[in-house]
């Protein structure tokens, strides 16, 4: 209905205009204009209204207002220079051609405030700017100015240049058009040495504001110049300080004399006796000399600024290029380096030389009982699978956190089972159930990472509907979840109509929303209001709504969090906290830019839609696609979203960030510092993901720091590689519990190991350290050069190789099932390096896989078992021992290789008889002895080859 009515006025409006410029009626061209500007004006004050009724219910009135006043000042500012530049310069046309004239002076306003609404946010950090307290060594400015003036300077160039453009077509226009009798007509010489002098004299005026502007232009050119690519790296090079620069500067003189001889009188009447000289009757066209200047000028315009330099480039500088671009190589790693904050990396040593002993494990048994088994992508089809509940909830992913409880500090893994609408059956898909009924998800799970039961599941902590948690730290209190991943749409709550919670074995469970979320339908206005931006007549007209009632919508996190700080890129990986009873989402922004001078820019390292799945439509790997170009990049801003009332807060961890300051005084109040977060969400802040993952490429080039060993690139890192799903693709940082060095309690960090190019050893690692006072701590540990030191490539290598654990890997791949292979996790401990990685069996027939088998390397020593502390005990021996971690190993005493092999044999052919005869119950039962058979046949080869 709404959508019909504002049609229909809206089409009434354009006729009476139409009809009106027909008839030639003032009254009904003005009634039509004002039916149709009535209309539009409606229906975005409409929209405005509902926004501003949002931003309100959270609070941030401030915001809306700061930033609808500054889109509101720029539009008429902008649209004052759209007027003002064509105003200016089609000045001396012809009084005749007045209608044309106001015409041009239309069209440059509408380009005009297009132009400054959608440049607001450059328009505002520049009157909002300030230094970062670093200068450039070239031409000696602040970066600040790079960062918040240039991209302004550019924006205003862009449209002088186009208002100039085209009001130099206006005037052309004017050459081929003539007004006769009050009517436009084409009236074009035969030749063009006949026409009036007149009628091209404008050009010469709008000619030398093109010249002015164009030197504008060369100047700007010149800070340009410090994102140059001309030389072996981004930024300046030789060329570019001692043949572009003096360049640029020399046209830019050039245009600004020209420019203003053309518009200075003596001058344009000088041209002007010139084309009367040259005019009709004489042997050369008037425009002859001038469009020989004009070629020339462009000519001059290549050699200088194209030609030369490339000379210069090719003869000069590359036979002498080491020699000559040294100093400029400085300048890029040190401006790469900051730009990235690597600046601050502490880089050490390790020696990754010691053993693994008995002892070691005893003394760091909380960090082995917290390493990672289960892989988030075979933890999240286990989720789907069990936890679900009914086919309108939805895991998205799984993410990994850390936790205190049962006087403990672990790792866990965690994810929000969350309502998904398009999962509800085609005949439940009515307005009433998916506006007012079905409105919210409810819990969580959570496992710790290393746990799992016999059979090869996670063993949940927190599960089931309502939650049910097995610690009381871990209770929640408030599972209902309105806001989150998949919370696309508004919804009604509060409202005549029960919303579904949960289900309870036949029956239902109903919730009445009492939050503070959303925006209050207390009167018959705001029911039309909503009803036009959402619902339409069905909404208008339902009786379930109340005036206690609240709509809900803006209710994805990303899209919310969006709309209040359009200005922050957000990292694609919110994760779900429980934080006394309540769930929160907490999300990782970042400030960036591509005016940071020097730096290099990040490039992505593979395009996501290139990347093979898994069946599950999910790319195998993540890649920070979204900071792709960015040359400077800060995780400043750490944002918590309540997934029950969806208040949202913004806290500050880079204080220091220009970029943040600026935000920060353009909106007062929006941005609060680290310290106003409570600390019950600060203890689950963590170093994200894809912020690791972009500084490690470039750490992984910009490590090098003598600008010799860069240039050559003698020491090139790329991330190491794995395999998962049968592919090879690189490692993704991971999260895991580790000690550092002199400290005697466990940090929760996220590390990522590195090779040398083309080879597979390791040769170093990084990390970003979560907790405490050491969050955002950036370091990178180095291997010894001298040393071997094994790569997760190499540990896969490996357990393809070993002719037991490789014959069982195929056998259950060859057999109705998939075996998948986890992250390879490289674990420091103390002075030495443990691999682990698990290995899952998933059944063709199963939507879900079962981890079956752990491996553990130290250096060339592998060993694999059911349990990680079973394959942790392989590693120190075979004889019977308890172990550190409390389980008992048993030899094979008294047991033959014969023995054995006759045992694993008949084990085998069991199997295949019972696949055979279509026995399937059995063959489960003969598939679990021949891998007990295989498993002792492979310990008893061991223990000979080790004596």
């Amino acid at each position: 209905m709404y959508i019909a009515l504002f049609a229909l006025f809206f089409g009434l409006g354009c006729l009476l205009l139409v009809r009106g410029i027909r008839r030639k009626s003032l009254f009904q061209v003005v009634a039509g204009a004002i039916i149709g500007a009535t209309t539009l004006a409606v229906s975005v004050l409409l929209n405005f209204w509902c926004e501003m009724l949002w931003f309100d219910s959270l609070g941030y009135s401030d915001r809306f207002w700061t930033a609808m006043f500054a889109k509101a000042g720029f539009f008429v500012l902008g649209g004052a220079i759209g007027w003002l530049v064509p105003y200016i310069l089609l000045y001396p046309v012809s009084v005749r051609q007045k209608t044309f004239k106001l015409t041009a002076y239309a069209i440059g306003a509408l380009i005009g405030s297009s132009w400054g609404t959608s440049n607001w946010d450059t328009l505002l950090k520049f009157i909002h700017r300030t230094d970062m307290g670093v200068v450039d060594p070239i031409l000696k400015k602040d970066v600040g100015f790079y960062l918040f003036s240039l991209p302004f300077y550019d924006a205003l160039y862009g449209l002088l240049l186009f208002l100039t453009i085209a009001s130099i077509g206006a005037d052309l226009v004017l050459l081929l058009v003539r007004v006769r009798d009050g009517e436009p007509t084409l009236d074009m010489p035969s030749d063009i040495d006949q026409m009036e002098p007149e009628r091209y004299r404008p050009l010469f005026f709008t000619g030398g504001a093109l010249l002015l502007v164009l030197a504008a232009g060369k100047f700007i050119d010149r800070y340009h110049l410090l994102y140059s690519s001309w030389g072996v790296v981004t930024g300046p090079g030789w060329t570019d300080v001692n043949v572009r620069l003096p360049a640029y500067s020399i046209m830019c003189g050039i245009s600004a004399v020209l420019g203003i001889l053309v518009l200075l009188p003596p001058t344009r009447a000088f041209l002007s006796r010139l084309m009367d000289r040259l005019g009709p009757g004489s042997r050369r066209s008037p425009l002859y000399k001038p469009g020989i200047g004009l070629v020339g000028f462009f000519l001059i315009w290549i050699l200088v600024l194209s030609v030369a330099p490339y000379l210069f480039q090719r003869l000069l500088v590359e036979p002498n290029e080491i020699t000559l671009e040294l100093p400029y190589i400085e300048h890029n790693i040190r401006f790469t380096r900051l730009g990235f904050k690597l600046n601050d990396v502490e880089e050490r040593k390790f020696s990754a030389t010691g053993d693994f002993t008995p002892e070691m494990v005893t003394n760091n048994k909380n960090l082995f009982a917290n390493i990672r088994l289960w892989d988030w992508r075979a933890l999240e089809a286990v989720y789907r699978q069990f936890q679900e509940i009914r086919l309108y909830y939805e895991f998205v992913d799984v993410d990994i956190d850390r936790y205190r409880f049962d006087n403990q500090y672990g790792e866990v893994m965690v994810s929000a089972r969350e309502l998904n609408l398009s999962n509800l059956p085609p005949q439940s898909k009515t307005f009433v159930n998916q506006r007012f009924k079905y409105t919210h998800g409810n819990g969580i799970t959570l496992t710790k990472v290393s746990e799992f039961t016999p059979q090869g599941l996670p063993n949940l902590l927190i599960k089931d509907i309502p939650p049910r948690s097995a610690f009381p730290e871990l209770e929640v209190k408030q599972p209902r979840i309105y806001y989150g991943e998949l919370a696309h749409g508004y919804a009604v709550v509060n409202s005549a109509e029960q919303e579904f919670d949960y289900p309870s074995g036949e029956e239902n469970v109903y919730f009445s929303y009492d939050g503070k979320g959303g925006v209050v339908l207390n009167s018959v206005w705001r029911k039309f209001l909503f009803g036009s931006r959402f619902g339409g007549t069905k909404f208008f007209f339902s009786q379930y709504p109340t005036r206690e009632s609240r709509i809900l919508f803006h209710r994805e996190i990303r899209s919310r969090v969006r709309t209040l700080a359009p200005f922050l890129r957000y990292d694609g990986d919110p994760y779900i906290v429980l934080a006394q009873g309540r769930l929160y989402w907490i999300m990782d922004a970042y400030t960036t830019s591509t005016y940071f001078p020097y730096s290099e820019p990040y490039l992505s390292e593979k395009p996501g839609a290139k990347q093979a799945g898994d069946g599950t439509g999910k790319p195998l790997f993540r890649d920070a696609r979204f900071l792709k170009g960015a040359n400077y990049v800060r995780n400043s801003v750490k944002v918590v979203v309540d997934a029950y009332n969806g208040t949202v807060n913004f806290y500050t961890f880079e204080p220091k960030d220009p970029l943040i300051q600026v935000w920060s005084a353009i909106f007062p109040g929006l941005l609060k510092s680290a310290e106003e977060m409570p600390p019950e969400l600060r203890s689950h802040v963590r170093y994200p993901t894809d912020m690791l993952l972009a500084q490690g490429m470039v750490y992984a080039k910009y490590h090098m720091t003598d600008p010799r060993v860069f240039y050559n690139q003698e020491d090139l890192w790329v991330r190491a590689t794995e395999k998962y799903y049968s592919r090879v693709q690189p490692v993704e940082p991971y999260y895991i519990m580790w000690e550092p060095p002199g400290s005697d309690s466990l940090e929760f960090i996220l590390m990522l190991p590195f090779t040398p190019k083309d080879r597979q050893v390791l040769i170093g690692w990084i990390a970003g350290m979560c907790d405490g006072d050491n969050y955002g701590r950036f370091l990178s540990y180095n291997f010894p050069k001298e040393e071997r030191v094994l790569g997760t490539q190499q540990v896969e290598t490996k357990i393809d190789q070993d002719r037991f654990l490789s014959g069982q890997l195929t056998l259950w791949d060859q057999r109705g099932s998939n075996v998948i292979r986890g992250n390879v996790l490289v674990i420091p401990v103390e002075d030495t390096l443990i691999y682990v990685e698990p290995i899952y069996l998933r059944a063709e027939t199963a939507a879900y896989p079962e981890l079956r088998l752990v491996a553990v390397m130290h250096k060339d020593d592998l060993s694999y078992a059911e349990s990680f502390d079973e394959a942790l005990q392989g590693l120190f021996g075979k004889e019977e021992r308890e172990t550190p971690l409390g389980e008992t190993v048993a030899g094979q005493p008294g047991k033959s290789f014969k023995s054995l092999v006759d045992t694993a044999n008949g084990a085998f052919e069991d199997f295949l008889n019972s696949l055979g005869d279509k026995r399937f119950r059995d063959a489960s039962t003969a598939l679990e002895n021949l891998q007990k058979s295989l498993k002792q046949l492979s310990r008893f080869s061991e223990g000979r080859d080790q004596e």
